[in-house]
Order: C-alpha cells, then sequence, then structure tokens
C-alpha cells in the first residue's frame, strides 16, 4: 500500500513539474514572439526612416538639377528673344532696302533710257557735223538775212551743243552714282541676307537646344514625380508601423518595463517652482491638483526623454502647448509639456538623454519652464522620487501617494 502511495505521490510531481514547465515556457514563447515582434517593426521603421532619408536626398537634388536647368533654359529663352529680336529688325531693313533698291533701279531705267537717246542724237548730229564740216557755218551766213540774224543762229546752235554736252555729262555722272548705289545697297542686301540667314541658323540652334532641355526638363519632372510617389508609398507604410507600435503599446503587449530610474529630465537646470500637489491654477484660478513638477529653465534649453521608450504623442495641446508623452513599457510613461518645439515624432524610439522638446512658454504657461509628469497606468503620480530618489517606477508603495486620472491637465 505504501509503495503504490509512493509511486502516485512520485508521479503526481513529475506531472506537476511538466505542466509548470510547459506553461512557463509557453509564457517565455509568447514574451520572446512579443519582442521579436516589436523588434520587428523597429527594424522596419529603421529601414523605411533610411530609405525615406535618400528618398528625400534624391528628391533634392532632382529639385537642384531641375532648378539649375530652369535657369539654363531662362537664359537660352532670353537669347532666342534677343536673336528673334534682331531678326525682326533685320527683316525690316531689308524689306526698306528692296524697295530702295527698286525705287533706284527704276530711276536707274529712266535715266539710262534718256541717256541711251541722247548718246543716239548726238552720235547721229556727230556725224552729220563731222559730214558737213565747216561749210555748216558758211551755209548758216549765206542763208542769214543779216549779221546780226548769223549771230544769233550761231549762237543758238552753240548754246545748243553746250546744252547737249552738259547735260550728257549729268547723264554720264548720274549714271555712275546709280551704279555705284545700286552696288551699295546690293552689298547691303547680302550683307543682311547672310546677317538673316546665320540668325535663323542660331534660331533653330537655341530652339532645338531648348527642346532638349524641355526634354530633359520633363525626365527630371518625371523622377521627381517617381521619387515623390515613392516618398509616399514610404510615408504611408511609416505610419502604419507608427499605428502597430502604438497598438502594442497601448493593448500592452510590450509589458515590460524598461527598467532603472528616471533621468533628471533638464539638464544643468534643477529649480522647482511648483510641485505635484494641490494648488491654485495661475492661468484658470481653479484649485487642483498640479500633476507634475515644474522646472524652471530658459528658452530653447534641451527637454530630454528621462528613459528608453517609444513616442506616443507628440502634439499641441491647448492646455500642455506642444507636448510629447515617452511610453517605457509596464504601464509607465512620462509627459513633458509647454516646449517651444518639438523634436521627435509619434512612434519614433528615443533612449535615455536623448532631447525631444525645446523649453517654452506654450499652452496654460506664464513664462518659461518644464514640465514633467510620470503616469502610471495612466494614472499621473509624484515625479520627484523616480528622478531624485533612485525609486523604480512601479514598484513603490503608491498607496498613500496623491493620483489622478491622465486627462487632468497641469
Amino acid at each position: 500500500m505504501r509503495k503504490n502511495l509512493c509511486i502516485v505521490l512520485i508521479l503526481l510531481i513529475c506531472f506537476t513539474t511538466t505542466f509548470t514547465y510547459i506553461v512557463k515556457g509557453t509564457d517565455e514563447d509568447e514574451n520572446s514572439n512579443t519582442t521579436t515582434s516589436s523588434t520587428d517593426l523597429q527594424t522596419q521603421k529603421e529601414l523605411l526612416q533610411k530609405q525615406l532619408d535618400e528618398a528625400n536626398a534624391n528628391l533634392s537634388e532632382i529639385e537642384t538639377d531641375i532648378s539649375d536647368n530652369l535657369q539654363q533654359i531662362q537664359k537660352l529663352d532670353e537669347r532666342i528673344s534677343k536673336s528673334e529680336s534682331e531678326l525682326e529688325e533685320q527683316e525690316s531693313k531689308i524689306t526698306e532696302l528692296k524697295n530702295s533698291i527698286n525705287e533706284v533701279e527704276t530711276k536707274l531705267n529712266v535715266v539710262t533710257e534718256k541717256y541711251e537717246n541722247q548718246k543716239e542724237l548726238f552720235e547721229e548730229r556727230m556725224v552729220a557735223m563731222y559730214e558737213a564740216g565747216e561749210t555748216q557755218y558758211l551755209d548758216l551766213l549765206l542763208k542769214s538775212n543779216s549779221i546780226s540774224d548769223f549771230l544769233s543762229s550761231y549762237y543758238v546752235i552753240s548754246e545748243i551743243a553746250q546744252y547737249d554736252s552738259e547735260l550728257l555729262q549729268d547723264i554720264e555722272e548720274k549714271r555712275k552714282t546709280i551704279d555705284i548705289e545700286k552696288q551699295k545697297l546690293e552689298n547691303q542686301k547680302n550683307e543682311l541676307a547672310v546677317i538673316v540667314e546665320s540668325q535663323t541658323k542660331t534660331t533653330r540652334t537655341l530652339q532645338n537646344t531648348k527642346k532638349l532641355r524641355e526634354s530633359f526638363l520633363e525626365r527630371l519632372s518625371d523622377q521627381e514625380q517617381e521619387t515623390q510617389q515613392q516618398i509616399d508609398e514610404y510615408n504611408k507604410q511609416y505610419e502604419e508601423i507608427n499605428r502597430q507600435i502604438i497598438a502594442l503599446v497601448a493593448n500592452g503587449i510590450d509589458s515590460n518595463y524598461i527598467g532603472g530610474t528616471l533621468a533628471w529630465p533638464v539638464p544643468g537646470y534643477t529649480k522647482i517652482t511648483s510641485e505635484y500637489a494641490m494648488r491654485v491654477h495661475p492661468i484658470t484660478g481653479v484649485y487642483k491638483l498640479h500633476t507634475g513638477v515644474d522646472i524652471s529653465a530658459p528658452m530653447g534649453a534641451n527637454f530630454i526623454s528621462a528613459n528608453d521608450g517609444i513616442v506616443v504623442k507628440a502634439e499641441m495641446n491647448s492646455a500642455y502647448g506642444n507636448m510629447v508623452i515617452i511610453d517605457h513599457g509596464g504601464g509607465i510613461s512620462t509627459l513633458y509639456a509647454h516646449g517651444s518645439e518639438i523634436l521627435v515624432t509619434v512612434g519614433q524610439s528615443v533612449k535615455r538623454g536623448d532631447a525631444i522638446l525645446k523649453v517654452g512658454s506654450t499652452g496654460y504657461s506664464t513664462g518659461p519652464h518644464a514640465h514633467f509628469e510620470v503616469r502610471i497606468n495612466g494614472v499621473t503620480t509624484n515625479p520627484l522620487p523616480y528622478i531624485t530618489n533612485g525609486l523604480v517606477p512601479g514598484e513603490e508603495n503608491t498607496s498613500n501617494q496623491n493620483t489622478t486620472n491622465q486627462n487632468t491637465t497641469n
């Protein structure tokens, strides 16, 4: 009987030990999976952040290239515009010269015709005078009724001859002048034709260059659009990972406190101007609990994370102003308020001592200071013991401490 009882006891002990080991192993596996889940998300987030940085850098380079090419295209457009204006002026001048040439040619034809007629007439007269010889004047004398009549006739003939001679000389000079002007105008016309042809080629070259630049710019724009779409997609993935991280925190899956005591949140500034206690609010005038401690610090001083954790809030609040809440695991979170500038984003992992805010005076505040809170499972508690006496959050007896819900404003 005793032997059987011993056997039963031994079996019972073995079963209990085995069951305990199985349960323990299951818990460890769950914790391991949870840790892996959180770690994987953080790894994905860091990878996405790196890809985002690279994509933004590429976008910045593309935008710089676009800006440079826009300046080049603008210069080309100015050159094209100038060349086209010069071309219009030259074409106008060519038109004027063509009209002038036509007028000169018409005038030249008329004068040439007169010249040829006069020349032919003079040739006939010269032949007749040569054949008549000196008898012409003798005939004139014999046919004259008197000496005065002879002299008058002789004078008329002499005047006519002189006039014809001068006219012939004048016609010749005009012909030479017109030939010279015609040649000059022809030279100008040829010169302008060369200029116009050159400018036409230049304009064509510039237009082709502009088309090439526009094509290049279009390609850059396509690259910019593609890169921007890539950035947008990365941002969507980034936000989704942030959402998952915050969900893990909210559901208490990452339930282990990160460990250690909290760091003083404003390095180099230790004067406390308002403790965790009941008081009359300096802005609203309401007598209520001040849910944190106010530390005097100048505008722009660094407000640091008191411990490792994940940013679950980083936003502007009407009462807290620019505020950040960091979850440290195990239901422990810290709040930082009234900052002049937020330096972190929701979902971001921070290390102990990382700057998360710049001290300011936003929200319900009477001047630059750092408002700091410690919350355990969403309930505020006096933060001083955690940052001055080395207490580990959640492990001390808080039954005699004043606490309030996290929705209580400072």
